[in-house]
């Protein structure tokens, strides 16, 4: 297990820490901890939001069987991020 944990450590953490280390840097600047958890809540948010008002219907919808409520993808896409929200906020 040792031996696999070195390998990945040793492949990845040079690109991963080229990627994450700025969004580190500037998460770590920030104090409040309530900011960071709506940043974080605001990352699943707002591609939400985007997904109901701004997506058609029709284009979502194309192969859907009926024209009721439920079967409305963009609202399924929606509950389906919200347990994603919940554990956020709260950790």
């Amino acid at each position: 297990m040792d031996q696999i944990t070195a390998f990945i450590d040793a492949t990845f953490s040079g690109p991963l820490a080229a990627v994450f280390a700025p969004i580190n840097s500037l998460l770590a600047a920030i104090d409040n901890l309530y900011l960071g958890k709506a940043c974080a809540a605001a990352l699943f948010l707002l591609p939400m939001l985007w997904v109901y008002f701004i997506l058609r219907r029709e284009y979502v919808n194309l192969d859907a069987p009926g024209k009721q409520w439920y079967y409305d993808l963009r609202l399924w896409t929606i509950l389906s991020m919200m347990p994603h929200v919940f554990f956020y906020l709260i950790f």
